[in-house]
């Protein structure tokens, strides 16, 4: 029995592919949390700075994405092995769970483009899927400050085509009246939802930063949709339903 999910819960993510579950913990634990991040996120602004301020999807002076965090910090790892998360991860996926990616997205204020519609398979396509992605609100996340969105339901069409943007893949057009739902969050919330639901991220118009931590886990064995090969470099969280 979960601690943390209500059939409540179960029943949106089976029906919306979406959930958010609330004050999974305290403004004090995320602002410990932040400062592990924040080094991190530093350094990675300050070789932004050295290219020209992008990489990838990163843009220093609007969004950057900071990844592998629990694998370059103990405390980290630490933090995404809790029994939270446990908890999440097994009553969604099974009793066998592995951590398959976390990154900290951190999108300035006086923005001026929305992250574009996706799928998180639409990046690697990986088989089991769906896979679990938790989306967790360091600081409080608004409309204003770019919220996540979602597209309730889409997680049922299955793996969507996505195309190449200068600001990450896309799957549906921003221009399109159907615009989802948002999901604003108060800090140590979590919106949770598969790997296959269709999310974007809002303009963040405040003058703050929007702070959040994406941490995906998976079934164990997980392997990559066109090769069949496992995927490499995985953290056991959970074995029987039990942390490792």
């Amino acid at each position: 029995m979960s601690a943390l999910i209500k059939e409540r819960h179960r029943g949106e993510m089976e029906s919306q592919g979406f959930t958010v579950v609330e004050s999974v913990f305290t403004e004090w634990e995320m602002a410990d949390l932040a400062k592990l991040i924040e080094e991190h996120q530093r350094r990675h602004v300050e070789r932004l700075a050295a290219k020209g301020g992008t990489s990838g999807i990163s843009r220093a002076e609007e969004i950057t994405f900071t990844d592998h965090l629990a694998e370059n910090d103990p405390g980290i790892m630490e933090f995404v092995k809790r029994p939270e998360f446990v908890d999440l991860t097994t009553t969604f996926l099974g009793p066998d769970t592995d951590l398959y990616w976390n990154q900290s997205v951190y999108k300035a204020g006086k923005g001026t483009k929305e992250f574009p519609w996706h799928q998180d398979d639409g990046y690697t396509a990986v088989d089991p899927s769906p896979y679990l992605t938790l989306w967790l609100a360091i600081n409080d996340v608004t409309i204003e400050n770019g919220c996540v969105w979602f597209m309730p339901g889409s997680h049922r069409l299955g793996l969507t085509p996505h195309e190449e943007t200068p600001i990450g893949k896309a799957c549906y057009s921003l221009e399109d009246p159907n615009q989802g739902v948002p999901a604003p969050l108060k800090a140590g919330s979590i919106a949770v939802f598969w790997s296959l639901t269709m999310h974007k991220s809002g303009l963040n118009v405040s003058n703050g930063m929007r702070k959040a931590f994406v941490i995906q886990y998976a079934h164990a064995g997980l392997r990559f949709a066109h090769t069949a090969e496992l995927v490499p470099g995985l953290t056991p969280v959970a074995r029987d339903g039990i942390a490792v």
